[in-house]
């Protein structure tokens, strides 16, 4: 007799693991806000480190974009993948955000928006990747009790 709990992890064979797409969207909004909160002000002048900022941004959200596809269908390897982009925005806290505060080019509250974005996607990603972890799980252990 199948239990309920059964039926829902047998739905996800075919059912799409939306939620963790929808997180995984959402972090990408807020790292494109993030980048041009980062970019537009008149303020700024533009180096060769913010022109390295605008590729690593478009970088990673092709390198997010294609985990969202991913984690739709539960990939673990690309839940993985989430944790990577997820340190490499830490990291982008750390670039040009901060070389653009110590150079009084941005105001601290300028600043602390950028960040609160930034650590906004990197909550979302790392959501996301739990989510499809626990997910992934939940599926291969349902189907290696049905044997496939």
């Amino acid at each position: 007799m199948a239990t309920n709990n059964n039926i829902r992890v047998d739905k996800m064979r075919y059912q799409q693991n939306k939620l963790a797409y929808w997180f995984v969207l959402l972090a990408m909004v807020n790292q494109i806000v993030s980048l041009f909160t980062t970019i537009i002000p008149r303020s700024i002048t533009p180096t060769f480190s913010t022109a390295m900022e605008i590729l690593i941004n478009i970088t990673l959200l092709l390198l997010s974009f294609l985990a969202a596809e991913k984690v739709k269908a539960y990939s673990i390897k690309w839940a993985y993948g989430l944790l990577v982009i997820s340190f490499c925005h830490l990291l982008r806290i750390f670039y040009e955000p901060l070389k653009l505060f110590r150079l009084g080019q941005i105001t601290a509250g300028h600043y602390f928006i950028i960040i609160d974005m930034i650590v906004g996607s990197i909550i979302l990603l790392v959501i996301a990747a739990v989510i499809t972890m626990k997910k992934h799980r939940k599926l291969m252990s349902h189907l290696k009790e049905l044997g496939e």
